[in-house]
Parts: C-alpha cells; sequence; structure tokens
C-alpha cells in the first residue's frame, strides 16, 4: 500500500491540538477505554461511547461507520444514522458526541507524508507573534484565537493572496491557481467569467473583513494586506 492515511486532531482529551494518528489496521474502532474493553483510539469523555465509531480499509479506501453511539457521529457536519457507513475523503471533518471530539481525515502519499507530517502541528498551532497562519489540511486561516473556514475555491485563492501580502496578484494568477482544471496549456487563461472572480473574492472579503483587507488595482488585480494588529 503506497498511502499513508492518519487523523489530526483538532479537539480530543488526551490527545493535543495536532496530534497525528496513524490509521494502520483494517478496522479501527474510536470509542471510550471501559473495565472490558480498550478501543484502538480512546477518547476520554464521558460523552463518547465505549464502540462510538469505525474507520473501515477495503480495496484501498476508507468509511467510516456509527456503531450505535449515543451521541452521535458526523462526517462534514453530516449525522450518521446507527450502523450507517459512508466513505471517507481526504480532508473530511469527523466529529463525535456533538463537537467535543474533532478530527481531521487524511490521505498522502508516502513520499508527501514524510515532508508533512512534521509540520502538521506547526499548521496547527498559532504562531506567538499572532501572525496569520494557513491550514491546507482543514482549509482554515488561523490569526489569533479567530479560525476562519473556507470552502476550497476559497481556501485557493486566500491561499495565493496571504502569500503574496502586501505584492500584487494579477487576475490572470488567481485564475490559474484557483481554477487550474480549466487551463488546457501552461500559457493559457483558465475560463473563468469575471462574475465567478468577483462573487469568489467578495465571499473571501465578507469572512475575512476584521482582519483583512483585499484592494482592487484598477481592475487588473488584489493586494490584500493585513488591517487588525
Amino acid at each position: 500500500m503506497d498511502k499513508s492515511s492518519f487523523l489530526m486532531v483538532e479537539r480530543g482529551n488526551p490527545y493535543e491540538r495536532g496530534d497525528v494518528i496513524a490509521l494502520t489496521k483494517p478496522i479501527t474502532v474510536l470509542g471510550r477505554k471501559g473495565q472490558h474493553f480498550d478501543p484502538d483510539i480512546a477518547f476520554d469523555n464521558i460523552f463518547v461511547s465505549r464502540r462510538h465509531a469505525a474507520l473501515l480499509h477495503r480495496n484501498g479506501k476508507f468509511s467510516i461507520k456509527d456503531l450505535n453511539s449515543k451521541h452521535g457521529t458526523f462526517v462534514n457536519q453530516e449525522w450518521l444514522a446507527p450502523h450507517d457507513e459512508i466513505p471517507l475523503q481526504h480532508g473530511d471533518t469527523i466529529v463525535l458526541a456533538g463537537d467535543l471530539i474533532v478530527l481531521s481525515f487524511s490521505i498522502l502519499s508516502m513520499d508527501e507524508t514524510m515532508d508533512i507530517t512534521p509540520l502538521i502541528k506547526q499548521l496547527a498551532a498559532v504562531e506567538s507573534s499572532g501572525g496569520l497562519k494557513l491550514n491546507p489540511f482543514k482549509q482554515e486561516l488561523v490569526y489569533g484565537e479567530g479560525v476562519y473556514a473556507f470552502s476550497e475555491k476559497e481556501y485557493k485563492c486566500m491561499e495565493l493572496l496571504v502569500n503574496h501580502q502586501g505584492q500584487f496578484v494579477s487576475k490572470e494568477q488567481l485564475k490559474a491557481y484557483v481554477w487550474p482544471e480549466r487551463s488546457y496549456g501552461t500559457d493559457e487563461v483558465p475560463d473563468v467569467s469575471s462574475e465567478e472572480l468577483n462573487a469568489l473574492i467578495y465571499r473571501v472579503r465578507k469572512k475575512t473583513r476584521e482582519i483583512l483587507a483585499i484592494e482592487s488595482i484598477r481592475g487588473k488585480g488584489y493586494i490584500l494586506q493585513q488591517t487588525a494588529e
């Protein structure tokens, strides 16, 4: 198997935020340790059932199944009925017992994992200086104690602008970065309408207006500036 799969902890005692839990078994049970049962991944929370949910690996793919838990299993905010099983995709968020346990599912190639795993805790942590921090696993921007979540396209837009903070980013650059699937040549500008681009910038501005300003430059591109200190 040339893939490495893991859960990254956002919230869930006894783990710390950013901890990585490797998935190495065909069946991995999530739950709470009891006198006669010790799940593969145990959480110290009375609202987590002894056998709460299971991650299943079959034919190179992962799925998750609720094991008739009392307080529920959610994937990307969708509730799983007791004994329901659904496939998992890279970046899916798994929540147990309301929002007391929050996990992120990731699957990467072995070469990528060797480079990225040591950085996961850094991505999950906030810099002491209070600077902007991008988290590609969860498609979030962290600033201080604030966490700003984005859709896939919104995050790609945010990633490009933040990485070029204070610099001019043309509309052509933004289109090529956010919509690479619409470009068939290396020098070709993706077929993205002005309405789509404007709507994307509007959504990103609305979500980050408390901390960031995205300035339009003569209708040709954008410059991102940090406004909060």
